[in-house]
């Protein structure tokens, strides 16, 4: 695991601080974007893990990658990569850095029971606001995108502050919740892929059920699920995404 941030922080800082991303993100073809996306979300993901926040166990980990490649192979552009990482902590939780990094709690594998297929629709969810550009785009839009704009600020003499900055803007991502319609459509997109993936789309109703029966005890799920739409909500848009898709 050292050998594997190592090479993440080797990898993506020349990227990261020469800010090739930002301008690829904005003029870049497709090709370039992902490869832009990619790069940063190497170094993010080097930031947030260096910290050793992640769970060790292999098992866990080899499982969440197995469940992702099957869902990954849906995806039409092969150029898309996606990693999960297992973290611990008490918090429930689950979120994607750009380029396809994800992460997941044991916290919120336990409250999902281990179940497969609702395991699946999470990895799905956070997929799909990688696959829809969401973090990208709430990154361009941010402060640190007015400041990258700005290169001579980030390179040189300078360019040891981009470090402090980037922890900036991972507690952003991580803290700030994405849109009410881009969590709609996060769900959406987790539905088609669960099921083209061979995954029951139903586990996702399932899992907003259990988890809407526990929200009186806010203190596990208020990470991850208090900036999302309720629960009912959820619920009843995904009803009629399957029920569509059913009859299609």
């Amino acid at each position: 695991m050292n050998g594997f941030l190592k090479n993440l922080g080797q990898r993506a800082a020349p990227t990261i601080i020469k800010t090739r991303w930002i301008y690829r993100s904005l003029t870049g073809t497709e090709s370039e974007k992902i490869q832009a996306e990619y790069g940063m979300g190497c170094y993010l993901t080097y930031l947030h893990t260096r910290e050793g926040n992640l769970d060790r166990d292999p098992d866990m980990r080899q499982w969440l990658n197995a469940l992702a490649d099957r869902l990954a192979l849906t995806v039409v552009n092969r150029e898309r990569r996606f990693q999960v990482r297992c973290v611990g902590g008490p918090e429930a939780n689950a979120f994607a850095l750009p380029g396809g990094f994800l992460f997941v709690s044991r916290a919120l594998i336990e409250l999902c029971e281990g179940d497969a297929d609702e395991i699946a629709f999470v990895l799905a969810h956070e997929m799909a606001h990688v696959l829809r550009s969401h973090s990208v785009n709430r990154l361009l839009s941010s402060e640190i995108a007015r400041l990258a704009s700005r290169g001579s600020l980030m390179m040189g003499a300078a360019g040891g502050a981009i470090k402090p900055l980037l922890a900036q803007l991972i507690h952003r991502l991580l803290t700030q919740g994405y849109s009410r319609q881009q969590e709609f459509e996060a769900d959406r997109v987790a539905v088609q892929i669960t099921r083209v993936a061979g995954y029951d789309p139903l586990a996702s109703i399932r899992l907003f059920q259990r988890l809407q029966q526990q929200s009186h005890d806010p203190g596990a799920m208020a990470g991850y699920f208090s900036s999302h739409p309720t629960f009912p909500l959820r619920i009843e848009r995904i009803r009629r995404v399957v029920g569509s898709s059913a009859g299609a």
